[in-house]
């Protein structure tokens, strides 16, 4: 699994907590714990799971006889309906922890500007599934160095919506 947002993504930042272990030497950076929460299309499910899409969501009847496609507008999800699964399942949990990512936060004012954690860790994932298609992705992302001038940055935006990319780290084959 490799969970990736290659272009800006409009997520909230519901908390910012700083990590700090107590074996720290003074001259060395506190980390960062941040949550995350994101509306992202279903199809953002395969980054967990294959077959987790057609198991939370179907295409009934109704749906595709009933309403078409406003002109312009991009379908959010070839399947928007939720399955009795997915409407009986509600908020879940998935339990998976995914190293060496880097994440960007766009401050607006051109690359310069931008906010980056890199070495991070994503884990205690939960997912909402929800009716038309979409999915409330909530997630902690955790970075072990976080420089002084990042760090009161980060606090500034606890509770705020930004956009934010994602970048897993690039997996490199040896030879034999």
């Amino acid at each position: 699994m490799s969970l990736v947002l290659e272009t800006l993504t409009k997520a909230k930042i519901t908390d910012v907590v700083v990590l700090s272990q107590k074996n720290r030497e003074p001259d060395q950076n506190p980390g960062a714990a941040l949550t995350f929460s994101l509306e992202l299309s279903n199809n953002a499910l395969s980054y967990f799971d294959g077959s987790l899409k057609s198991f939370l969501y179907t295409k009934s009847a109704a749906s595709s006889a009933g309403q078409q496609g406003l002109e312009g507008v991009e379908e959010v999800s070839d399947m928007p309906n939720l399955t009795k699964a997915g409407i009986k399942l509600g908020k879940f949990s998935w339990s998976q922890d995914l190293y060496g990512y880097e994440l960007t936060i766009d401050h607006g004012m051109g690359d310069k500007s931008n906010l980056v954690l890199g070495d991070c860790i994503l884990s205690n994932f939960k997912v909402e599934p929800k009716e038309g298609g979409t999915i409330v992705l909530g997630f902690l992302l955790e970075s072990q160095d976080v420089p002084e001038k990042v760090f009161g940055k980060l606090a500034t935006l606890k509770n705020r919506e930004v956009q934010i990319t994602l970048t897993a780290p690039e997996v490199k084959q040896e030879s034999i």
